[in-house]
Parts: C-alpha cells; sequence; structure tokens
C-alpha cells in the first residue's frame, strides 16, 4: 500500500466515523422528538447520510483498505448522545439546536479533508461528491433553525 493510499483510508475512514456519528444522532432524534415533520427530516436525513458512508466506504476499500464500521471514539459518541438526550428533555426546538451544532461540526471536519493537499484526485472527488449531501444536510438544519424561531 503507498503512502498516499494510507494517508487517504486515514482521511476517509475520519470522515466516515463522524458521518456514522451522524446518522445515529438523526436516527435516535427521528424516534425521540414529538414532532412529525421532524422526525421525518431527521429520518430521510439520516438515510442520505447513510449512502454517504456507502460511498466513503467503497472509496476505503478501492484504496486497498478497512473501511471502519463504527462511529468516533465511544467517548465521543456518548458525549453526543448525552448532548442529544438533554435536548429532547428540553423539546423539540433544543433538538434541532443540537442537529445544526452537530451539522456545524461534521461540515467543518469535510471542509478540513478538502483543503488537505496530500489527499489525492480520486479520493477528493468522493470527498468532493460527499459534500455536496454535507452541505445541503447543513443548510437544512440552519433553515430548520430559524423556521422554528419564528
Amino acid at each position: 500500500m503507498t503512502p498516499t493510499n494510507m494517508h487517504d483510508i486515514a482521511v476517509l475512514n475520519g470522515l466516515v466515523q463522524i458521518t456514522i456519528d451522524s446518522v445515529e444522532v438523526y436516527a435516535e432524534a427521528a424516534r425521540k422528538v414529538n414532532d412529525a415533520y421532524l422526525s421525518g427530516s431527521f429520518s430521510r436525513w439520516s438515510e442520505d447520510r447513510n449512502q454517504v458512508v456507502g460511498a466513503l466506504k467503497a472509496q476505503v476499500s478501492a484504496l486497498g483498505g478497512d473501511a471502519e464500521v463504527e462511529g468516533s471514539a465511544v467517548g465521543s459518541a456518548h458525549r453526543l448522545f448525552a448532548q442529544l438526550h438533554e435536548a429532547l428533555i428540553s423539546g423539540d426546538a433544543t433538538v434541532v439546536d443540537e442537529v445544526e451544532c452537530g451539522e456545524d461540526r461534521i461540515k467543518h471536519r469535510y471542509e478540513e479533508a478538502l483543503r488537505d493537499p496530500a489527499l489525492s484526485a480520486p479520493s477528493r472527488r468522493v470527498v468532493e461528491r460527499a459534500y455536496v449531501s454535507v452541505l445541503a444536510g447543513h443548510q437544512q438544519a440552519s433553515a430548520l433553525k430559524r423556521s422554528r424561531r419564528g
């Protein structure tokens, strides 16, 4: 395996982990909110992110690597779920706030990957396609937050 492949695999697997976290948080939010519109939105976003995970994993495999199968470190995932749980206790508006905060984090991670000069062109194209979904999710979460705030 080449050094470039190893670097790309590391970057892609980092994105796989944070994107899996996103899938799980959206799925949990969809189950917990009272508002049917929010639940449907979160379910669709979870499904979309799951497709992103699949594309990232496919690129890792194409590079000869083993794709991550779990989200980020247990502590990080636990903090996300703890924040979400606290938000759920506080109501749907707080859930929307937490989702938007999570979208800020994932958007930032993808932007870091896209700025990585060592990322190969084929892997960059996969990240760019995935980023379209991440950016759309970020914009949707922001719009949802604005609409909920009146």
